[in-house]
């Protein structure tokens, strides 16, 4: 029986908290309960949006209107090199789990936040990995209809999908991944890399509630980094060969870092992310966002794109 509760406050299911109330909310833990969530939903003529940890969502002060189905949870199975889980299932579980397993290539999410579901809709990556490299099959709740779905079916781009752009209109039941046999050695070597990693995204730790970075890093063609570092002489040269501006260094550039409208902040530890330091609004959020974008497209002729997905407006 699903517990559906009426008025549920967002910023309690979110990483920026803030948000305010979903018409209706309910928690589902399987795929037998998240299709019955959407059957409710369907039956009761309402608007749905499932969402995992929320670590990744810029609600509106409004709410939602309609139900929110948070799908946190789910069980992980291992059969040798293919790895299935829950689109419930916290990302941090299943790189593990993986490890434990002697199963390598989840390793560059570690100290991500959300779920497995989340991470392939935004195709969620870090220190030289993405989910698209691992997706191998994903399952979805298309029109009442449970649907496999190929990874070329999901038009994975950077930090984006299919899913994300509106195209498909799914709720992710699982994602089945295909990772890479490691010896103990190795496993033992990726350990202390994560260690590392690890080390260094606390560093870059925001002050207060974000949705980690706010802006995606922008990709150029070789010809194109070659030009922008021609006009930009103070571009640093770590950054030519991967032939991407990072987000953050274009903000900090403009002297945005602290930038404040009400309670939410440019980082001052991460110029990407803007941080809700105590009573931030949504719209306090979408101001900073604009201000910055704005900023950064004066200095540079560059047009930042947002990496957080909006719901409710």
């Amino acid at each position: 029986m699903l517990n559906i509760k009426e008025n549920e406050l967002m910023k309690n299911h979110t990483s920026f908290h803030i948000g305010g109330p979903a018409k209706h909310f309910v928690v589902v833990r399987n795929i037998e309960e998240a299709k019955e969530a959407i059957k409710w939903a369907q039956d009761n003529k309402n608007d749905y949006k499932a969402i995992g940890g929320g670590s990744n969502l810029l609600v509106s002060d409004r709410g939602y209107d309609g139900l929110v189905i948070k799908y946190f949870g789910g069980d992980i199975k291992i059969d040798g090199d293919e790895v299935e889980a829950g689109a419930g299932t916290p990302l941090a579980q299943a790189m593990n789990e993986s490890l434990k397993a002697g199963l390598a290539g989840l390793e560059w999410a570690i100290g991500i936040p959300g779920t497995i579901g989340g991470a392939l809709c935004n195709n969620a990556g870090a220190y030289g990995g993405e989910m698209s490299q691992s997706v191998i099959g994903i399952t979805a709740l298309i029109e009442g209809k449970i649907t496999e779905l190929k990874p070329e079916d999901c038009e994975f781009a950077y930090r984006s999908s299919a899913f994300k752009a509106g195209k498909i209109e799914a709720m992710i039941l699982s994602v089945k991944l295909k990772l890479q046999k490691a010896s103990e050695d190795r496993i033992k070597e990726i350990n202390i890399e994560l260690a590392n990693n690890l080390a260094d995204r606390n560093s870059k730790s925001a002050e207060g509630g974000s949705a980690g970075s706010t802006f995606r890093n922008i990709l150029l063609s070789a010809e194109e980094m070659k030009e922008f570092k021609n006009k930009h002489s103070e571009f640093p040269d770590q950054f030519v060969a991967y032939n991407k501006i990072p987000a953050a260094w274009l903000i900090e550039e403009c002297g945005l870092k602290g930038k404040k409208i009400g309670g939410a902040m440019v980082s001052e530890r991460h110029a990407g992310k803007i941080v809700n330091i105590g009573g931030a609004t949504a719209e306090n959020v979408i101001m900073l966002i604009s201000v910055v974008k704005q900023k950064v497209r004066s200095k540079f002729s560059q047009q930042l794109m947002e990496e957080v997905e909006y719901v409710g407006f």
